[in-house]
Order: C-alpha cells, then structure tokens, then sequence
C-alpha cells in the first residue's frame, strides 16, 4: 500500500506540473517505469533529515562524508560501478531565498572547485518549486557532470546532488530519482 501510495502522489504531481489529465500522467508514468531497465528501487527513508530518497536496489548506502561538507547526510553509490553517485545534503536555508538563489551560492561554490558548464532552472521536485543546477568538471579528457536539485521547505534546503562521468547514460536515471525524492510531512 506505501508504495502505491507514494506512486500515485508522483501521478498527481506530473498530472499538476504537467495540466496532463491524472489518466494521461498514469499512463505516461507506468510507461516510464515499465522501461526503466526493469529496475528495482529502493527506498531510504531518512526520517531524523525529513526526507526519503530512491536509488537502485543493487547500490549501497556510504557514510556521509563531512569534509566535502557539513550538511552532507547520505551518499550512494553502486559498488561495481563508480561512474555515478548520488550525496543527499539537508540544512538551513536563508531566510526569504528561493531554490534558484541557493542554487546561485551553490553554483559559487562549485565555481571554486573547478567546475564550469553552468545552467540553473526551475523544476519540480517533491511536489515543490525547486531548482536544478548542472555543470560539469573537465579534467585531462575526463568529465564528471553534476546535477544538483534544491528544494526549499520550511526554512530547510534540501540538495540531491547527482554526479557521472557518463552524464547521456545516467540522465533517465537521474531524473527517475529526482521525480522519486520526497520531503516527509512533519
């Protein structure tokens, strides 16, 4: 019945984000999900950060880093497989700033480290306004593309920060995770 449950808020999201009928985005996400690979999810519900995540039944959880960042609350990734990672961070927002503004900070952040190819846009994740920011390092004709949505609910940020070095293979997967996150209700 969960799982059910959290499917038909993703119909209802698409059907709203979308002005699709709720049996067009039915449709449409049954399809989706019928050609994902045939893959099965799991669910990381994080209650103590308010939020649950899904990633790939065959990836496992790491422990947070906290030099990359102090906000930094799961990561994961596929053992066999080190070209995609996924890194939830959770903090306090600024008060009155949108998604897209945090992604701007973000993005100065980024900037620093090396990373270039900038594009921020408006989304919906979680059933919320939200932003999503791509860019990318290059590096001796290797790249590692990063896509990061930011979600503000409540005065919290919520980042789900997406990395590959195969950033065209892993982009159905990516967005399959994004459409999937969720922020738990108080």
């Amino acid at each position: 019945m969960t799982a059910n449950k959290h499917f038909k808020r993703r119909v209802r999201e698409r059907a709203r984000r979308t002005g699709e009928s709720y049996t067009a985005a039915l449709r449409h996400l049954r399809r989706l999900d019928a050609e994902e690979w045939h893959m099965e999810w799991q669910r990381i519900e994080k209650p103590e950060y308010g939020y649950a995540v899904h990633v790939p039944q065959d990836w496992n959880e790491r422990p947070p880093n906290l030099k990359n960042s102090p906000w930094e609350t799961a990561r994961f990734a596929q053992p066999s497989d080190r070209r995609h990672s996924v890194i939830v961070f959770r903090g306090p927002g600024r008060p009155g700033a949108t998604a897209a503004e945090v992604a701007e900070l973000i993005q100065a952040t980024l900037e620093a480290s090396g990373f270039g190819d900038f594009v921020i846009s408006d989304v919906d994740v979680a059933g919320r306004r939200a932003a999503r920011l791509d860019c990318a390092r290059h590096d001796a004709g290797r790249v590692w593309a990063v896509r990061e949505y930011i979600v503000i609910e409540d005065g919290v940020r919520f980042c789900l920060g997406l990395g590959s070095s195969v950033p065209d293979e892993d982009d159905a997967l990516f967005t399959a995770m994004a459409e999937r996150f969720e922020i738990l209700e108080g």
